[in-house]
């Protein structure tokens, strides 16, 4: 159930932005880490094609992140090593509500990010 709101909210992503700081980078580099492991995790347990093309998605977009987090980064410029610092303490300090983080924090992230679908 919840990955099918994670790709219906994919499909329903239409417009990109550019990040607008290092931490909302940050924060959509680990949003998009979240979700691509329950997507992988889902289409391990049911390999459907649904499933199979949101963890690839959620990968795409996750790489995308990435990309945007050190651009952002070099941009403020943060050091690689500071971002991966920045990045690391964000998922420690949300680790432990990960599915709220995502149901709060996808649709801004997929707004942000929707480009790398195209």
């Amino acid at each position: 159930m919840f990955i099918t709101a994670v790709a219906l909210s994919f499909a329903l992503s239409t417009t990109a932005q550019e990040p607008q700081s290092h931490q909302q980078a940050v924060n959509c580099t680990g949003v998009f880490l979240y979700t691509a492991v329950l997507a992988a995790q889902a289409a391990e347990a049911d390999p459907s094609t649904e499933n199979q093309e949101t963890a690839e998605m959620a990968g795409t977009l996750l790489k995308a992140a990435d990309a945007g987090r050190l651009a952002a980064a070099a941009r403020e410029g943060l050091s690689t090593d500071a971002s991966g610092a920045a990045l690391n303490a964000w998922i420690e300090a949300t680790s432990e509500d990960a599915e709220g983080v995502i149901e709060r924090e996808l649709e801004p992230c997929l707004n942000t990010y929707a480009y790398a679908l195209d």
